[in-house]
């Protein structure tokens, strides 16, 4: 990688990573959220959650939305890309040959292939601000600050009372005043930072920056995220793939401009995506540790002229060596990403000031589990290259050896596991930063409700508070996490839960002010 660093990519924008993203409607493993509930987090067993996923859903498959899984009638649009190429079906077709269902991988079980579902409106994207800020946007009770960087979360330090927010937007601070409480949805980076800015965390490092502190919790810690083995590139011989000169021109822009259709539709170039479990050949246990995301196109030239690679980090060098010969070529794609990372990092501050970015350790690969289960995953990917469907359209690896593995046996395990260790990249899928937990886990930084521990009048609600990362593309579940919030929100300030009485505590001034 370039400067030997990985890019993490934020959605500094309304509507958060949403408006970035890929798309991929995939909400996780029912035993993800059971697992949430067994650790003791009461109300997050899947049959609590599924009820918020279909809050919010609006599927435009009505075979789906009849089905106890899916709903109509939601504010966040869920559909397939309304254009296919050819190889969406051979994917499907592949699947079917190594023994797989074909299913909804939202349903019953999550073990399958499935052309995917997306957050897609009318074949355009349909991100959180789409869905669910601009249906609000007239209502009185709603103020959006652009181009605004909130810096600390104030918090009295006598009573740990809650009582607002400082920001700084054209150089100037302004201090935001709460009559109940702040709810903190910066995201499992950005989140992390501003509670240990504002005197929550770590005690040790907190003590290092010079900070004051409020609550000493876990925070930053339990960093977790979903990666992908990147290269696994195959070339075909038939003319179908989603090649820059097939994807833009002048009669896929007016397609997708006029009737939102057309091979601009296609969700970042996935058109089959599938859970496996690379361990155990009982199809039966839905214990899936891989996602296979397969595109009908480079996953490293990019689809439609986007320089993925650049995206990657890679080092323009190995670029030109590896890939470069495949511009433009008929190729198709997997990345296979790592469902259940057992690696932990941490997220720590690099100083006090709001506007510098914190030290990110993903340490990716610490845990020898996660280098084996990726390894696992080639042979997967090999088994479906192999298959009738997609042998008859030529498929063929492209086989180009990485540099820094070239003295090892072809395709052996060594030889796959340098590969790995050489290109392996962010899903973008970051989380567990602010740990949920009951009381009595002291690495827990939220309650159940969302609380932070030892705070008043502070939740956080983002993929930070996951326990463990959900076996899914991170984008509906952190959906489910915020229609979850809103009904505990309005259940506490309705007195149907027990709430901190501290009102008489703090000012009650709900505006905005300069500091003079």
């Amino acid at each position: 990688m370039d400067d030997k660093r990985c890019n993490w990519a934020r959605g500094k924008v309304l509507g958060g990573s949403s408006v970035l993203n890929n798309m991929l409607y995939a909400r996780g493993n029912p035993n993800d959220y059971e697992n949430w509930l067994k650790q003791g987090n009461l109300g997050w067993g899947y049959n609590d959650v599924l009820h918020y996923f279909k809050k919010s859903e609006d599927n435009k498959d009505s075979s789906l939305a009849r089905t106890p899984y899916h709903s109509a009638g939601g504010y966040l649009t869920v559909s397939e890309a309304p254009y296919k190429t050819p190889l969406a079906e051979a994917f499907i077709s592949a699947g079917q040959e190594m023994g797989y269902d074909i299913h909804d991988i939202n349903g019953q079980n999550q073990t399958g292939f499935m052309i995917p579902q997306g957050t897609i409106r009318n074949g355009s994207r349909c991100s959180t601000a789409k869905a669910f800020l601009r249906p609000a946007r007239l209502r009185k009770n709603l103020h959006v600050i652009l181009n605004t960087m909130v810096t600390r979360i104030k918090i009295d330090p006598i009573t740990n009372v809650t009582f607002g927010v400082e920001m700084v937007k054209n150089n100037i601070t302004y201090y935001v005043q709460v009559r109940k409480e702040v709810l903190l949805s910066a995201g499992p980076i950005n989140s992390p930072q501003l509670l240990m800015l504002s005197g929550i965390g770590p005690k040790k490092h907190l003590a290092e920056m010079g900070i004051p502190i409020i609550s000493d919790l876990s925070v930053g810690k339990n960093l977790q995220d979903h990666i992908g083995f990147g290269g696994l590139m195959f070339l075909i011989d038939k003319k179908m793939s989603l090649t820059h000169k097939r994807r833009e021109n002048l009669n896929s822009l007016l397609s997708y401009a006029s009737m939102g259709e057309g091979p601009l539709t296609v969700m970042g170039g996935i058109e089959g995506m599938a859970f496996i479990n690379t361990i155990s050949s009982n199809l039966s246990e839905d214990l899936p540790d891989i996602e296979l995301n397969i595109m009908s196109g480079s996953s490293v030239s990019g689809i439609g002229g986007i320089k993925t690679w650049k995206a990657h980090g890679l080092k323009e060098m190995f670029y030109q060596s590896m890939y470069k010969l495949t511009l433009d070529k008929d190729v198709w794609s997997v990345i296979p990403i790592l469902l259940k990372p057992k690696s932990r990092g941490e997220i720590l501050l690099q100083s006090t000031n709001p506007f510098e970015y914190p030290k990110i350790f993903p340490n990716y690969l610490t845990d020898r589990e996660d280098l084996d289960t990726l390894v696992r995953s080639v042979k997967s990917v090999f088994d479906m290259s192999r298959t009738g469907s997609l042998l008859k359209l030529g498929s063929d690896l492209h086989d180009v050896p990485f540099c820094s593995c070239q003295t090892l046996p072809w395709h052996t395990y060594a030889y796959w596991e340098c590969m790995i260790q050489h290109y392996t990249v962010s899903t973008y899928h970051p989380g567990g930063t602010a740990k949920m937990g009951p009381k009595w886990d002291k690495t827990a930084v939220v309650d159940p409700t969302l609380q932070v521990y030892g705070v008043y009048g502070l939740r956080v609600v983002d993929s930070s508070i996951m326990p463990t990362l959900v076996g899914a593309n991170s984008n509906a579940p952190v959906i489910m996490i915020a229609e979850k919030a809103a009904d505990m929100i309005k259940a506490t300030w309705r007195n149907e839960i027990p709430k901190h009485n501290y009102n008489d505590k703090i000012a009650l001034y709900p505006r905005i002010y300069q500091r003079i």
